[in-house]
């Protein structure tokens, strides 16, 4: 009687097993490529998340606020006093330390989601912030304070305004990126912002 060797045929049989399951997971990876495609933003949504302001027309101690991405943008021209006023505050004696060169690219322009970062609110721009005595943002909901950087002065909000992402071209300030998302980023220096 002939032996037959097992041994040959298992090992055949795992191969045809093991092929098969490569396959199917190959098969499965290409069908899912359509399924994540969809699901990623289109060109025309990437591209709605740079937008171009002009500011010829912003005068020296004038807010700008405009809507990006659906959120508030304050953009503030400031004077030699507001830029006086805020490099005297020691940044060790805030709740959110920063200091003028880091919320801030061009001292004369400070540019912010226009958002409370305690509850939400739109805080409003005043020449003299209750309590305070400097130009800044002043939130209406709680008494949120800030300094015309949007440094947190005092109030419930628990830290600055938060930053987006700009840059100056001539008199056009071109605001965001393709991918950065804005208030949830909670970006709070502008080192920390992303290059545009």
């Amino acid at each position: 009687m002939m032996a037959i060797d097992l041994k040959g045929i298992v090992s055949r049989r795992k191969f045809m097993t093991g092929a098969a399951a490569f396959l199917g997971a190959l098969g499965a990876a290409f069908a899912a490529v359509p399924f994540i495609k969809a699901m990623s933003p289109t060109k025309d949504i990437l591209a709605a998340g740079v937008q171009e302001v002009d500011i010829s027309t912003l005068r020296e101690g004038e807010l700008r606020t405009i809507i990006w991405r659906k959120q508030p943008v304050f953009i503030l021209r400031r004077t030699p006093a507001m830029i006086e006023e805020a490099s005297l505050i020691s940044p060790a004696t805030l709740a959110d330390p920063a200091a003028p060169d880091e919320r801030a690219v061009d001292p004369g322009l400070f540019v912010s989601i226009g958002i409370c970062t305690h509850l939400g609110c739109i805080p409003q721009f005043r020449k003299a912030v209750p309590e305070t005595g400097v130009a800044g943002f002043y939130c209406p909901c709680h008494g949120g304070k800030y300094d015309s950087i949007g440094r947190r002065l005092g109030g419930p909000p628990p830290e600055n305004l938060r930053l987006l992402p700009y840059r100056v071209e001539g008199q056009t300030l071109i605001l965001g990126t393709e991918r950065f998302g804005g208030y949830g980023e909670n970006v709070r220096k502008i080192q920390d912002l992303p290059a545009i």
